[in-house]
């Protein structure tokens, strides 16, 4: 195991022992599509392609498309089965036919972009129709309270709650809203007090010491989580309280 993040921050890693907790919770996303052996899956914003992995087990191909190289690179050396295919591509304008997949996840690619409208016309074009699609991003009445830019330096842009459900319905039938939270960090006391000095000495500290630290301080907390740890519900009040939120769509507009 290494120490650092091979992508710095904006993708994650297993081999990185810093990252592997937040790279759990990412992936833990994946669990929620259903899965279906007869069945074709885009997983746009794949980066190192760990969540791609995990869907080649239950899909019968899977495709990975990221706009990094390098990304890519290590995903092809590392997920070799042969029922996934990564590409190089821009979730902007994905580089599939229209009406090619039956569900499509895309976790933490949202808040990316420069046009998200243009990112969910895209999604809507290659989904078949009925098919379904997971989308994640950050709740920003937690994640950047207050701000106008978003406190995290790869975001373009964050949304609450409303904002995102608005969003997606403008392209698609929002069949349930998710919250995900990891209470083993996110109640504890020594997270609560150091959260909201970390954000307020935002501008002093660089993001990358800032997010490093908070990292650091989740590993001591548990220095390895279990996916049971990790909670997922669709209750209006726990989503409230979510840093994270999951819409679940159907493509029948």
């Amino acid at each position: 195991m290494i120490k650092e993040n091979k992508f710095g921050g904006e993708r994650l890693e297993s081999k990185s022992v810093l990252s592997r907790n937040n790279l759990l919770e990412h992936l833990v996303r994946y669990e929620m599509l259903p899965g279906n052996k007869d069945h074709t899956v885009l997983d746009v914003g794949c980066g190192a392609g760990h969540g791609s992995n995990l869907l080649s087990k239950k899909y019968k191909k899977v495709y990975g498309v990221d706009i990094s190289p390098e990304a890519i690179g290590y995903a092809k050396n590392n997920w070799g089965s042969d029922n996934i295919e990564f590409v190089v591509g821009s979730a902007m304008d994905i580089p599939f036919p229209d009406s090619t997949f039956d569900a499509i996840s895309a976790f933490e690619v949202f808040e990316h972009l420069t046009d998200w409208r243009k990112f969910l016309s895209e999604l809507r074009r290659v989904l078949k129709p009925e098919g379904v699609v997971y989308i994640s991003t950050p709740n920003k009445t937690l994640y950047s309270p207050g701000t106008e830019k978003p406190i995290n330096p790869h975001h373009i842009f964050e949304m609450t709650i409303p904002e995102f459900e608005s969003a997606v319905k403008e392209f698609f039938l929002l069949k349930n809203m998710y919250g995900q939270r990891t209470p083993v960090y996110n109640d504890h006391i020594i997270w609560s007090v150091v959260n909201p000095v970390l954000f307020t000495f935002k501008k002093i500290i660089p993001y990358k010491w800032n997010n490093t630290l908070k990292l650091k301080i989740i590993n001591w907390i548990k220095p390895e989580l279990s996916i049971e740890d990790i909670v997922i519900k669709s209750d209006k009040e726990w989503v409230k309280r979510s840093r994270f939120v999951i819409a679940e769509c159907q493509n029948n507009k």
